[in-house]
């Protein structure tokens, strides 16, 4: 879903924003309104976690222009307010790209997994296809968060499009997985790129069976200096969100979008680092091949 010229002025009207979420989700749906459009994903007794990704600041995280409309399909779907939680891992990060902390009783939830609630020891993803000298307490074991294994039913993941210095992209998967898990430093050296790390983390059904649907903020993104970038002049205005239910579909157009404007600016590609979205296609997680995925582009 494309509004040509709303990142014109550098900020976003969040009237726009609505519209953009509006006409995107009854593109995806087929739905006529937006009741019906939400009521496909979620119902009223469902506890819905958006997983953000907050790492950029306000310069390149997810916009709570993005989330707030998420927010608004949400309770036009029946959703209570407090049973939408935002969440990453962290909550210092959540506060610095603009998601006040909330865990109060009435209004939307906000908080990380650190410093509370934590991890759930009964629930982790285990390998041994990494670096051992950085393992960290948990050893060949990644905790899930509490807030994925106990405090949500569903989950909306809701990441940036932009580039990353060691994986390639960071777009779905690796929002996903490397926000839901402690212990994923030692993914990330050579030869692993955080493959299969990412792909297989997002394919745990405590993961795969919460997760629901997957919007990219890509009103700005970065082709160069990612994921936490200081370089402004590698930042675009794609003015663009993605919403679709196969994530490894998006992350594999995202990917190509990137490494576009990468020739464009005489950068090598990144498709090769970015293993872990080939593999997520293999473990059957969604669409690698170009030609199976279904795109429809819409502009407001």
């Amino acid at each position: 879903m494309r509004s040509s010229g709303i990142m014109s002025t550098g900020r976003p009207d969040p009237r726009n924003i609505q519209r953009m979420m509006n006409e995107g989700m009854s593109a995806l749906t087929g739905k006529k309104t937006v009741v019906e459009a939400w009521q496909t994903f979620f119902t009223p007794d469902d506890i819905v976690g958006i997983k953000v990704n907050p790492l950029g600041g306000i310069k390149l995280s997810t916009r709570p222009e993005v989330v707030n409309a998420i927010i608004h399909g949400l309770k036009a779907a029946g959703v209570k307010e407090n049973n939408i939680i935002i969440w990453d891992r962290f909550s210092y990060h959540l506060i610095t790209a603009g998601f006040p902390v909330n865990h109060k009783s009435d209004g939307v939830r906000c908080y990380g997994t650190e410093p509370t609630p934590g991890y759930d020891n009964a629930v982790y993803y285990e390998s041994l296809d990494d670096d051992y000298k950085l393992r960290q307490d948990d050893g060949a074991r990644s905790l899930f968060s509490k807030i994925v294994s106990q405090h949500v039913t569903a989950i909306i993941n809701v990441p940036v499009m932009k580039d990353h210095g060691i994986a390639g992209a960071t777009i779905c998967l690796k929002n996903l997985a490397f926000g839901a898990v402690n212990n994923t430093q030692r993914f990330h050296p050579s030869p692993y790129f955080c493959n299969p790390a990412a792909a297989e983390i997002c394919a745990h059904p405590v993961l795969k069976e919460k997760t629901r649907l997957h919007i990219v903020d890509a009103l700005q993104a970065c082709f160069e200096g990612g994921p936490a970038n200081m370089k402004t002049w590698t930042i675009w205005n794609e003015e663009r969100l993605f919403l679709g239910t196969d994530p490894v579909a998006i992350d594999r157009i995202g990917l190509e979008i990137i490494d576009k404007k990468r020739k464009e600016n005489n950068y090598m590609p990144i498709s090769q680092k970015a293993q872990y979205i080939a593999t997520a296609g293999k473990i059957g997680l969604g669409a690698c091949d170009k030609n199976s995925i279904d795109l429809i582009e819409c502009s407001v």
